[in-house]
């Protein structure tokens, strides 16, 4: 038996509404149905947070992957969460609103690779039948729209807030590419994780198909949430945002913000652990302190063990 929706109709049009701050939705799915998309995937970002202080808080040896109930708690707060989190409510979202959706298998080749560790959103029919959007609302990097697969090789190439990026279809796969802006190593990598095509960089492939069964995904995620060879994510403190659609984040111990001229500015947190919970609170209040706290510690004893 599939897992229950997470949104009833009217849930979604509410927090479309009060925490999207996206306005006449029901009248938009009959006319302005891509740009309604495109809002939406905008608003994912600027008003929820991409981050693991609720994956890190956790001891190592009690981590899991989350129940849609407390995917759909952190989403009504503000809080956020990893890939998982924010696409598997992407789609459900959608689909409450009345989108024809799917959940698709990825893989990012950033700095671990293990099969299927990232998932993303596929509307299809959208404008016209037969026609396909791909959404990204969590990997960190910014895509404030919806992007249409129905090209033959790659899509135009995107700038939103501080990366460059496109989408390409490569042996069977559809690829994200990035360039300017691009924070991701780009040596001393393990073999296998590394494509570079005229200067863009593969941060993740995906399937061209998808399923809306989300329990074809519990066990590659069950792998992300308890191994770390599976996710950077368990040793490593990451706090992303894009409040006013302009990057902020907190990595480790340095915040970094995106300025006026659209490109990435790190400075060290002074204070120690202390500074660190203190600038993550400052930056994203809607993140419990304690959480915060407990997230911290757990990061130096499993980065020091």
């Amino acid at each position: 038996m599939m897992a229950a929706d997470m949104f009833t109709p009217e849930e979604a049009f509410s927090f479309v509404a009060d925490k999207l701050n996206v306005r006449h939705a029901r009248e938009r799915l009959a006319s302005d149905r891509k740009r309604l998309l495109d809002d939406i995937a905008t608003a994912m970002h600027t008003e929820l947070i991409f981050q693991n202080v609720q994956l890190m808080r956790i001891p190592f040896e009690n981590r899991r992957r989350p129940t849609v109930e407390e995917i759909k708690a952190d989403i009504l707060t503000g809080a956020g969460g990893l890939c998982y989190n924010l696409n598997v409510a992407t789609f459900y979202l959608l689909k409450a609103l009345g989108f024809d959706v799917v959940l698709v298998h990825a893989t990012c080749t950033t700095s671990v690779m293990v099969p299927n560790n990232h998932v993303i959103v596929h509307a299809k029919n959208v404008e016209k039948p037969g026609d396909t959007f791909l959404l990204e609302n969590a990997v960190g990097f910014p895509t404030f729209r919806a992007i249409s697969l129905d090209f033959e090789h790659e899509s135009p190439a995107y700038r939103d807030s501080f990366i460059e990026y496109k989408y390409i279809k490569h042996q069977g796969k559809v690829l994200r590419m990035q360039r300017h802006g691009d924070t991701l190593p780009r040596s001393d990598l393990p073999d296998g994780l590394l494509l570079i095509i005229d200067g863009w960089r593969r941060t993740y492939f995906s399937e061209t198909s998808g399923t809306t069964n989300i329990e074809e995904f519990y066990p590659c995620f069950d792998e992300v949430f308890t191994n770390p060879k599976a996710s950077p994510f368990h040793l490593s403190l990451r706090v992303v945002g894009f409040p006013g659609r302009r990057a902020v984040m907190v990595v480790n111990g340095k915040t970094i913000t995106e300025n006026d001229e659209g490109d990435l500015e790190a400075k060290e947190i002074p204070g120690g652990d202390e500074g660190i919970a203190a600038e993550v609170k400052r930056l994203f209040p809607v993140l419990p302190e304690e959480n915060i706290k407990k997230a911290i510690a757990n990061w130096r004893k499993d980065t020091q063990s």
